[in-house]
């Protein structure tokens, strides 16, 4: 009886434990609020470019001169995305050659993702990618934000010839909330 008392304490306790390190990675993302200097909900600041619509109605700035960096990982492009001159999403893109280190890092960083919606080998067929690709596609949900880590490769290895993507989208979880707003907004009573 004693060794069944203790033996569900100490797995209570250990699940305690897993849940307490998942929260304090969550709260690192959290803390982080975005990627380096590039903060969520920020003001627009003139002399990051060059603003371009998006189809969702965001105000879209690509920064591909920059040398940030993931720990060893070079970052290839940055693209901000502003709903009212404010920072609402920031994708992060990365050469496809570096996706098991990158990976590795968030995994090290922030934990085990939240969610999982990947579809290759080891998971389950997703009809929304075609059936030439494998996605990885993996989620740290906060509550403010989350982090997509987005992997898209060809099942059979093509060479040169194969489109592969990785990136990295650092995203407020109200972002579709928003850009309907914005969308909204557009056409407003004001305007005629």
């Amino acid at each position: 009886m004693k060794k069944n008392i203790f033996l569900i304490s100490s797995l209570f306790v250990g699940l305690l434990m897993i849940t307490n390190i998942q929260a304090q990675s969550l709260k690192s993302l959290e803390e982080n609020n975005g990627f380096k200097k590039y903060k969520l909900s920020s003001k627009f600041v003139l002399g990051l470019g060059i603003k371009h619509k998006d189809a969702d109605g965001a105000d879209k700035i690509v920064i591909d001169y920059t040398k940030e960096m993931i720990g060893d990982i070079p970052v290839k492009s940055i693209e901000l995305y502003y709903l009212k001159d404010t920072l609402a999403k920031i994708i992060v893109n990365i050469s496809p050659e570096y996706y098991e280190k990158l990976i590795a890092a968030c995994k090290g960083s922030f934990g085990e993702p939240t969610k999982d919606f990947s579809s290759n080998e080891k998971v389950k067929f997703d009809s929304t990618v075609s059936t030439n690709y494998n996605k990885d596609n993996y989620i740290w949900k906060a509550n403010r934000l989350r982090l997509e880590y987005f992997y898209l490769y060809p099942k059979i290895t093509s060479g040169a010839y194969g489109t592969r993507t990785l990136y990295l989208t650092y995203i407020l979880n109200d972002y579709g909330q928003r850009a309907q707003r914005v969308q909204k907004g557009a056409n407003s009573a004001r305007n005629f």
